[in-house]
């Protein structure tokens, strides 16, 4: 999957582009990739997405590198990510917008949800996107929205579901498992270690949507199997610490994960984070925690 930055470089091969966010790649972001694929299988077209960097501050349900994981999986071709927090960027009227697409990449259809809107101010939608695509000779599909439960599938309900943790419900609208990507970090105090329950740490991203602290199922494929275990998002009030980490132990695990990139999914939510009067106490409810899993 090739990576063809807004206003950097060329693409020459002919092309579907699916335009959006896909922050959150729901159902609704899905279906628009399975109809993007479908119309380029039979047109003989790449298949590209459009999405952005540098905006939601803090908001993102999947933070850019965890969809380009998404993104490769649903066998996309190219990526086109354009920087939001560019101010020439968030100028550009609908129509500049869409010319600078097509003086980088060699369309030929476009794909989008039926509330898509772009250019300054959100003055464009799907209505001048179809004048464009008639008048540039281009064809351009707006699909209708997705309504799991007769409610639209949205960024917003999955930040509602990451709020209370429920994990089973936010599956089922995002099409796909929800999960945190990074790399486990060489810091830390090492307390886990010393009660027999070491952890793999992963510093998230400012612009990753936090949810709902707690103790929850997760799993991981490490090497060539896959574990499950126990992660804790948020303090650690048994030591003192305030921060809010994601900390992750796998059952049956032996060995060094420091500097590793770690995709880890979540399952299901276990418990609120307790206060324990000591470590020992702590290690005890873990214990409990692992019989939950197994």
């Amino acid at each position: 999957m090739k990576i063809i930055p807004y206003g950097t470089q060329k693409y020459a091969p002919p092309c579907i582009l699916l335009l959006g966010y896909f922050d959150a790649m729901h159902v609704g972001h899905r279906a628009l990739a399975a109809r993007a694929k479908e119309v380029a299988a039979g047109a003989g077209l790449r298949v590209g997405i459009m999405t952005f960097t540098g905006a939601k501050n803090g908001g993102q349900v999947f933070v850019y590198e965890e969809r380009l994981t998404i993104f490769r999986k649903l066998g996309l071709d190219f990526v086109y990510p354009a920087d939001f927090s560019d101010p020439a960027f968030r100028s550009l009227s609908g129509e500049a917008f869409l010319q600078h697409v097509l003086s980088q990449l060699n369309v030929k259809a476009f794909v989008c949800g039926e509330d898509f809107t772009y250019g300054r101010g959100a003055e464009c939608g799907a209505k001048e996107l179809r004048r464009f695509g008639e008048e540039n000779g281009i064809d351009v599909y707006v699909e209708p929205l997705v309504c799991p439960g007769g409610e639209k599938a949205a960024s917003a309900e999955a930040k509602a579901l990451l709020d209370r943790g429920d994990i089973p419900a936010l599956e089922k609208l995002l099409g796909g498992r929800y999960f945190i990507e990074g790399k486990v970090s060489t810091e830390g105090r090492h307390v886990g270690s010393r009660i027999g329950f070491p952890t793999a740490n992963i510093h998230l991203s400012a612009q990753k949507y936090p949810l709902r602290e707690g103790v929850y199922a997760v799993s991981a494929k490490i090497g060539r199997k896959v574990y499950r275990g126990i992660a804790n998002y948020g303090d650690r009030p048994t030591f003192g610490d305030g921060r809010v980490i994601f900390e992750t132990y796998f059952l049956g695990y032996k060995g060094d994960l420091y500097g590793k990139e770690l995709t880890v999914y979540f399952d299901f939510f276990i418990r609120e984070i307790q206060k324990f009067h000591s470590a020992g106490e702590l290690a005890a409810q873990l214990k409990k925690d692992l019989e939950k899993i197994q």
